[in-house]
């Protein structure tokens, strides 16, 4: 690093990545926190910076930098951090010491027989709920439910549900198959075999045949449920449960989607009047894929579908993995499949198109149908994204309020692309007052921002959230 590169970092203050100590005689602390940063996202620690972000440097002797060393020694899994000497511009004797650590690959990671992690610009105790995380997550990549031994053999797979399979990835583009493989071929190809040439669990959960799954696999299949109002005490309109594999799963469930989402009709340039769901398909797939591939099998219980009269809700059993937060899925962020081989089977049929980027698309996808964004929640035992109907938006807790068709049209315009108010009311056709009264009412609803000041400013949509709570409008 270089001395600028410290002067900005430190201008920036503290945060999760970030800490300052005035000299080496903090060492053991800034060991502590360096073993919360394994556990978090990495980061640096900056020796010679007070804690309001002054460079101070500090002597720097024969043993500063064993010094060091030997305190991050304590850290367990040992993982020393890389130290950098970074001269104090305009004083000759004095330095900075930079202390940088990556995200740890062996979580989690303790100082002196405790586990830390960063909460803000703090080091704080981490609970047990999170230490079991971290060690169910770092046995995860050894031992895969979807890679154990199901017990079945090729008369538990639906023959026609692989040929299926084979050709929607030959015509994807997305798998190298003959056209004529057989099951045994394509199973093996997409490695979905166990040690002994048998269907593992995962090519059960993908192509068994129902015969097979009902009372063996308890978590596999789904429940649909569409509800008069929007709560589930309410009365049911509809309800089904599905013990079946992924795919059939997956085409009910979306099939029930279309039934109970509203399609209105609009009048296109033919002599037809033309109808789409309310909720773009796109979108409805991606809520349904990511709750089927992600899901944490190990947990008896179905992903749940319900059709609310202000959202579509889709919950799937487990939790998020690899620290990321609801918040994360709004920003780009890496692809963390907690069942890759399974994941991998849904992008190579053409149901899943990116990895890693579906919560941005249906961001943006609900925003150009005019429909606010979707909300996606999470605790220890489930992940939840509700998708919010026409006329309504959702609140961070996940809960619909209504919304107007005008301020539906200002969020459709701006998904195509940042605007400025005045560039906004004319492209809608209202006056620059109105245009500012509903960007003042979708800002507080957390739904858009002003980028730039001045003539300069632009509107645009409020995709990266942070993991407050957003201010509510009075209704």
């Amino acid at each position: 690093m270089t001395p600028e590169e410290v002067a900005d970092l430190a201008q920036q203050g503290e945060s999760e990545t970030l800490e300052f100590k005035a000299s080496t005689g903090q060492r053991h602390e800034a060991a502590k926190t360096l073993s919360a940063m394994l556990n978090g996202r990495g980061g640096r620690v900056i020796f010679g910076v007070s804690p309001k972000g002054e460079a101070t440097g500090q002597q720097v002797g024969e043993r500063t930098l064993t010094d060091i060393t030997n305190a991050c020694n304590n850290i367990h899994p040992q993982h020393p951090p890389s130290i950098d000497r970074i001269p104090l511009p305009g004083a000759a004797d004095l330095e900075l010491i930079v202390a940088t650590v990556s995200a740890g690959a062996n979580k989690p990671y303790s100082f002196n027989g405790i586990h830390y992690m960063r909460s803000g610009a703090a080091t704080v105790g981490m609970p047990d709920e999170t230490q079991l995380s971290m060690v169910l997550e770092r046995a995860h990549g050894l031992q895969r439910w979807e890679l154990e031994a199901s017990e079945c053999d090729f008369g538990h797979i639906d023959e026609r549900e692989v040929h299926h399979f084979r050709d929607d990835a030959i015509t994807a583009g997305r798998a190298r198959f003959e056209p004529d493989a057989d099951v045994p071929e394509v199973l093996r190809a997409l490695n979905l075999l166990d040690d002994d040439g048998r269907p593992n669990r995962a090519a059960i959960a993908l192509f068994g045949h129902v015969e097979t799954l009902a009372g063996r696999f308890p978590s596999l299949g789904c429940r649909l449920v569409a509800v008069d109002g929007t709560e589930l005490g309410e009365e049911y309109r509809d309800g089904v449960l599905l013990e079946t594999n992924v795919y059939a799963s997956l085409r009910r469930a979306q099939a029930f989607c279309d039934e109970h989402l509203h399609r209105p009709f609009r009048i296109g340039n033919g002599l037809q009047a033309l109808s789409e769901s309310e909720i773009p398909g796109a979108v409805v797939r991606e809520a349904l894929a990511n709750a089927f591939g992600h899901r944490d099998y190990v947990i008896p219980g179905l992903v749940q579908v319900r059709v609310f009269a202000d959202r579509l809700e889709v919950t799937s059993p487990g939790q998020l993995h690899f620290g990321l937060t609801p918040a994360d899925l709004y920003r780009p962020h890496s692809s963390y499949p907690w069942n890759p081989i399974m994941l991998g089977c849904l992008y190579r049929r053409g149901i899943v198109e990116q990895l890693g980027s579906g919560t941005l698309r249906m961001v943006r996808q609900c925003a150009a149908a005019g429909l606010g964004r979707p909300i996606f929640t999470a605790d220890s035992t489930a992940v939840t994204c509700s998708v919010p109907r026409r006329g309504h938006w959702l609140a961070p807790d996940g809960k619909g309020h209504p919304i107007s068709a005008h301020e539906a049209a200002v969020l459709a315009a701006l998904a195509e692309e940042p605007a400025a108010r005045s560039e906004l009311a004319g492209k809608l056709d209202i006056s620059v007052t109105d245009a500012r009264r509903m960007l003042d009412d979708l800002r507080h609803l957390g739904l858009v921002r002003v980028v730039g000041h001045g003539r300069g400013a632009r509107w645009t949509l409020d995709i990266a959230v942070d993991d407050g709570p957003r201010p509510q409008r009075l209704l």
